[in-house]
């Protein structure tokens, strides 16, 4: 076989000139002294697959001595050649065949045995010899070793499992836990991306290990680490932050839902048995919230730890949540609200004999139309009218029969009080706060067992007629 020119050369292909195969001793010895020098393992054979050339490289990658492959037939079973997942390749899907049947390079990931039975992860490249009148004239085969590169793939997968994992669960450690945090709130805080945060803990975990010793405590915390990790998404990160101690972090994920997660994760590690335990179960408490403006990785994680004791506080096996509305400043405004001055109903005189409040959304120039509705309606009269205060007597005769002939129907009236509710943050007014009173003018009128019947009539038929019957607690009103 004649060494080729640079110049004859193609890309998928070496080409070889008519009439140039035959070679000087001298060219012979130049020829085998370049083969045997190059790292890759080098292999020649010609059209018919017979073996014409065995290098030293390929050699020590197979194992196989040149004395013993020289003008053997090429095969991938000859030496025992094997894909990346180690795999025979059969004969019939042989690379080398491939290459000359399509008349271009084929390359293919693969493996073979070397010395003492180690395996040997190499590329192979088959390159067909094609004469210059295209003719298949034999085949260049190359082997290039991987294993160093995949043994350092793999001393780098290994060095960052030990840097990421958490050795005794599997899950990732609290190092990396820290890290994935700080690239959430920096997500959260430039594209607004939710992320919620669980943190858990196994309940009475120092008793476990006292009755059954620190192996059983062990699997117990492997046995958790594996319940929560089947209970999230793909993209949730489950770690161990210390002890018995696991927290989730649960990005794109409002913290209703991850309150749920958390309750099915609890719910079923409540009902699986541990051997080692005898057959029984374990339980653990969670705390859950979820990013917030103006969180760091820190206060997420302390207000998540917060939720967590107070479900160790409320009893344990349960999963308790601090939202928006449990933020400090949402309490210090619910306190300001609550402590905030309001001004006070009318003192009415008479005898107030049932009274309700609450309040509506309902505009109040619509109460206004409700209330002329119910006067037309119920024989109603109009005692007086001011922005804040109307009053109405009721002279509709009483469905409830009267115990004596000669008792007389008492009239009633209807105080409907009205003031708006400001909201304290914004100092806006968010809706409208309304007090029903229904009087007597007589505190003798009281004891009559008819006088209660009709006050419940009337005031339930004129907070229906307004729409609002939904909105307010009916209370009892001591006499004034």
């Amino acid at each position: 076989m004649e060494l080729q020119r640079p110049d004859a050369l193609t890309e998928t292909s070496a080409t070889v000139r008519p009439g140039s195969w035959e070679m000087s001793n001298t060219q012979q010895l130049f020829h085998r002294c370049l083969v045997d020098s190059l790292r890759e393992g080098v292999v020649m054979m010609d059209r018919f697959l017979k073996i014409t050339t065995w290098s030293r490289a390929a050699e020590g990658m197979t194992g196989l001595r040149a004395t013993a492959m020289l003008n053997q037939r090429w095969l991938p079973s000859l030496i025992d050649l094997r894909d990346r997942y180690d795999k025979p390749v059969p004969d019939k899907l042989c690379p080398v065949m491939e290459s000359l049947r399509r008349g271009e390079q084929v390359k293919v990931a693969a493996t073979v045995t070397g010395h003492g039975g180690r395996q040997i992860a190499l590329e192979l490249q088959s390159i067909p010899v094609i004469a210059h009148d295209r003719s298949i004239q034999g085949a260049v085969v190359i082997f290039n070793d991987l294993s160093s590169q995949i043994d350092l793939e793999q001393q780098v997968m290994s060095l960052y499992a030990h840097a990421t994992r958490d050795q005794l669960t599997g899950v990732s450690n609290r190092a990396h836990f820290e890290r994935s945090m700080e690239a959430r709130i920096r997500e959260f805080q430039t594209k607004g991306t939710m992320c919620s945060l669980i943190v858990a803990d196994i309940d009475f975990f120092k008793k476990i290990n006292d009755d059954f010793g620190h192996h059983v405590g062990d699997q117990a915390l492997i046995s958790f680490a594996r319940v929560l990790q089947q209970g999230i998404r793909v993209h949730d990160l489950v770690a161990r932050y210390g002890g018995e101690e696991f927290v989730v972090v649960c990005p794109d994920c409002p913290v209703e839902a991850a309150a749920d997660r958390a309750e099915k994760i609890r719910e079923a590690l409540a009902n699986q048995p541990i051997t080692v335990l005898g057959g029984r179960c374990i339980t653990a408490s969670f705390g859950v919230t979820e990013f917030q403006q103006d969180d760091s990785a820190i206060s997420a994680f302390v207000r998540a730890d917060q939720a967590l004791l107070m479900a160790k506080d409320a009893g344990r096996n349960q999963v308790k949540v601090i939202a928006d509305t449990d933020r400090p400043e949402k309490i210090r405004e619910n306190e300001i609200e609550k402590n905030a001055p309001k001004k006070e109903w009318k003192n009415l005189k008479g005898v107030v004999l049932r009274s309700i409040e609450g309040e509506t959304n309902v505009p109040v120039d619509v109460l206004v139309e409700k209330v002329k509705g119910y006067v037309s309606d119920n024989t109603a009269d109009v005692i007086f009218a001011e922005p804040n205060h109307v009053r109405l007597r009721i002279r509709k005769p009483s469905v409830v029969k009267l115990r004596r002939a000669f008792d007389r129907h008492t009239p009633l009236f209807i105080d409907l009080e009205s003031r708006p509710k400001i909201d304290v943050r914004t100092k806006l007014e968010k809706g409208t706060e309304l007090k029903i009173s229904v009087r007597a003018v007589h505190a003798r009128d009281r004891r009559h067992r008819e006088i209660a019947q009709r006050v419940s009539l009337v005031l339930r038929d004129f907070v229906e007629h307004l729409g609002i019957a939904s909105s307010f607690a009916e209370k009892e009103e001591e006499t004034r």
